[in-house]
């Protein structure tokens, strides 16, 4: 449906329900569906598609489908991806055919089938006439896709035909969830009565593998998929909540990892996010698993991190420089070129290193171990305790944690900044353990959530002002170095300086929201 540009391919959602039809059913006439103002059936079309997975079909058990497909209107490499309301769908041209499937989609599944090659898997060509039901501007709706289906297993040469009717919504197609639900609900009504009914496969190459649904085609020795969360945790033991929660962050570090490859904006700090909960996570939650497995994870965790990190804090750098040299009404000058334009420069250098560690074996290994220990966690006997009262215990030891190191600021002489960043950190492990455990149930699991995300924003943002007046005082040296004027780098300071004070100063009321949780 919905059309979306970036760079090398473009991507779609496609909203659709799949029907299978005996030979010799005509699709009825749907020129009453509301909104329909006209019907136009298209020419028909061969299509052919080659589908690709690794050995262990590491992709079918995540639902995702990588193709290359010929003829037609869309030809081209697709990849198909769950979405919360149908798929999204990836375009790219086709390029030359040489058997392989080029790097720029092994860049969007690398998360999935990391080192592991991909090899064809079925081939399917389909004999397509299309049906477009229109609106009053000729737009297109609904198409009606009546395919005629030969598919070869290429890893057994066993071949399956079928027939079967696509209904998918366009670009013109409601734009409300309910809207669009009505309408395929009304043409579903109406194609019934012709004799089709739901498919009992979602997806084509389930059904060219002899399968209904792609996770039954999986091999006993596949990568695992990381089950989903706990929706309902009442009465749960804590490592149902805990792993599902868990389960949930490797699922999203996995879904994070294209975009933070492709340099997407906000994806380096999405990733970042997102290691640093499933760090925070397994700490606070450490009783419940063996305590040698989950160290081992935060420390590979760690040196992902550390690369995001790395990336991330120059980034921030570069749009907190050109945010204030905007304000001051000098967006052009020799500052900008150090402070934004070089800063961006360094920025995609820690890209480019950061893209080697996330295709580097360690980083597909940490993946791996991810996932199993999601399928088959190492419980202690605590895991089997009340997710309440366990969730219950590590807050509270998680706030004593926060308010600990806050007095050790209060009566340190010492380095403070270390010692502010130890808050920080304590605020959003305690941040992020409640917000694991909110479907538990624990009634104030919101409120030390949002206590302790207070006390990281606020001393996080203190701690970027110290970082960013560092930047400055030492591109300020290499400014003079060079004879360039070095003002601006004094009333950035200043700025930056003032922004830091009141982050401090706001951090007081934070913590003592913390305190006032017991």
């Amino acid at each position: 449906m919905t059309n979306t540009a970036e760079a090398g391919h473009h991507s779609q959602s496609e909203i659709e329900r799949k029907y299978d039809v005996e030979e010799g059913a005509s699709v009825p006439d749907l020129s009453a569906v509301d909104g329909i103002a006209s019907v136009r059936t298209l020419e028909p079309v061969h299509l052919e598609a080659v589908y690709y997975d690794t050995d262990n079909l590491d992709l079918a058990v995540r639902r995702i489908v990588v193709r290359r497909r010929t003829g037609g209107g869309d030809a081209g490499w697709h990849i198909k991806k769950p979405a919360a309301e149908g798929r999204t769908e990836l375009h790219w041209p086709l390029g030359d055919d040489t058997g392989t499937v080029p790097d720029a989609i092994l860049e969007q599944v690398r998360a999935w089938v990391r080192n592991r090659d991909l090899t064809p898997l079925a081939r399917i060509a389909t004999t397509r006439t299309a049906i477009h039901l229109q609106d009053a501007d000729g737009n297109g709706v609904v198409e009606i896709a009546d395919d005629e289906v030969t598919a070869t297993d290429l890893r057994n040469g066993e071949e399956r035909s079928w027939r079967e009717w696509e209904v998918e919504l366009l670009d013109a197609a409601p734009d409300t969830e309910e809207g669009r639900t009505a309408l395929l609900d009304q043409i579903a009504g109406l194609i019934a009565e012709a004799g089709a009914h739901p498919s009992s496969s979602v997806a084509k190459i389930a059904r060219a593998l002899g399968a209904d649904s792609l996770t039954e085609v999986t091999p006993k020795d596949a990568t695992p998929a990381v089950n989903p969360s706990a929706t309902d945790a009442d009465g749960s033991t804590a490592s149902v909540v805990i792993v599902g929660a868990i389960g949930d962050l490797v699922n999203a570090l996995e879904q994070a990892d294209p975009a933070a490859r492709a340099d997407e904006p906000d994806a380096v700090h999405r990733m970042r996010t997102i290691v640093r909960r499933l760090r925070s996570v397994l700490a606070a939650y450490r009783a419940l698993f063996d305590r040698d497995v989950t160290n081992d994870l935060r420390d590979r965790l760690k040196t992902i991190g550390d690369a995001l990190g790395y990336a991330r804090d120059l980034e921030v750098q570069a749009i907190r420089a050109e945010g204030l040299l905007e304000t001051l009404g000098q967006p052009e000058n020799d500052a900008r070129t150090r402070l934004v334009d070089g800063t961006r420069e360094r920025y995609g250098k820690a890209h480019r290193h950061l893209k080697s560690v996330l295709s580097s074996p360690e980083y597909f290994r940490l993946l791996d171990d991810l996932d199993a220990f999601v399928a088959d966690p190492p419980l202690t006997d605590a895991a089997a305790k009340s997710a309440k009262k366990v969730v219950k215990k590590v807050l509270a030891r998680e706030i004593r944690r926060v308010e600990k190191r806050s007095d050790a600021v209060a009566a340190s002489d010492g380095d403070l900044e270390s010692q502010l960043h130890a808050v920080r950190r304590a605020g959003r492990r305690l941040r992020y353990a409640a917000e694991a455990a909110e479907v538990a149930g624990v009634g104030r699991s919101a409120a030390v959530a949002a206590a302790g995300e207070r006390v990281q924003d606020t001393l996080g943002e203190h701690r970027d002002c110290i970082l960013f007046s560092g930047h400055l005082s030492r591109t300020a040296g290499r400014a003079e170095a060079a004879g360039e004027k070095t003002a601006v780098y004094t009333t950035l300071s200043e700025l930056s300086a003032r922004s830091g004070t009141a982050a401090l100063a706001e951090s007081t009321s934070a913590l003592a929201e913390v305190r006032n949780l017991h």
